[in-house]
């Protein structure tokens, strides 16, 4: 059996309850093996990013959805620029910024 940091577990601990994972027949300790990988397998490897931003990650359910919409229809790749575009402002200042003093 291996041993984790406190910290280790209460940040995966923290995944496992909010994707719900006991509801896929996953136990923490199984999880703690490889969580990445248990993650990407259920279609839920976004989920670390959507706590993050202040969201809950799909339920597994709504993951395997998303898994099967996704298979059904790929999205193609979006075009890389060959050439990062030069850095410049959409429109000019406004004509009273260039003025003030």
């Amino acid at each position: 059996m291996q041993t984790y940091h406190d910290d280790v577990i209460d940040f995966w601990a923290n995944i496992f309850r909010a994707c719900r994972l006991s509801t896929t027949g996953l136990d923490l300790e199984t999880f703690l093996e490889a969580p990445s990988q248990h993650l990407e397998r259920l279609g839920l490897s976004d989920a670390v990013e959507m706590l993050a931003g202040g969201h809950l990650p799909l339920l597994p359910e709504q993951a395997a959805v998303r898994r099967e919409i996704n298979a059904r229809f790929p999205q193609p790749a979006a075009p890389q620029p060959s050439v990062a575009p030069a850095a410049r402002a959409f429109l000019p200042p406004p004509a009273f910024l260039a003025t003030a003093s």
